[in-house]
């Protein structure tokens, strides 16, 4: 039992050293707690208090670590990439940080006043089986469909990440927690 962590759980605020003292007296396999500082953390709790907690905070502290997860995979899938069906036929594009703010780039390019209606612009993309990637033209319609596609994969991703991290929270034991995997 992490008694350190069941007091952060309780008192966010207590700062060991300064709030109160945990410490184990010599042969003693359960801790002793002192100086505790009532005016900012009111009544002190008793040990069996404390140990009642413990299972609340291992929940929590599962969910913690469920969420982080949960948290990556949304990343990874956001910046995995996505398709278009932009240019006639379905692409593949690449959805890192650095693209998306190419992406962005062209889409504006695409609508700034004057714009010809030859306007064309170079975006990376894959199509076939195996996926050849190339520079390829698309129209100021096709980037811009390319960028809502790609708004479109994004807040799905976001919607799914919400979505599992709200069962996450409402989960009320460690096995719910982590039965609450990405898709």
């Amino acid at each position: 039992m992490d008694y350190n962590a069941i007091l952060h759980f309780l008192y966010p605020n207590a700062q060991q050293g300064t709030d109160y003292y945990l410490y184990f007296q010599q042969g003693n396999t359960v801790p002793t707690l002192g100086n505790w500082n009532a005016t900012k953390l009111g009544p002190q709790p008793t040990l069996a208090e404390l140990q009642q907690a413990w299972p609340s905070v291992q929940l929590y502290q599962a969910q913690q670590q469920q969420l982080t997860l949960l948290s990556n995979n949304a990343k990874q899938a956001i910046i995995g990439g996505f398709s278009s069906a932009a240019l006639g036929s379905t692409h593949l594009y690449p959805s890192g940080e650095t693209d998306q703010l190419n992406l962005t780039a062209s889409v504006v390019a695409s609508m700034l006043p004057g714009v010809q209606s030859t306007f064309a612009t170079l975006f990376y993309c894959a199509s076939g089986s195996p996926a050849v990637w190339a520079f390829t033209p698309h129209t100021a319609a096709q980037i811009q469909q390319v960028g809502t596609d790609a708004k479109a994969w994004i807040q799905a991703q976001q919607a799914t990440h919400a979505e599992l991290a709200a069962q996450v929270a409402s989960a009320t034991t460690i096995s719910a927690v982590q039965a609450v995997v990405w898709p």
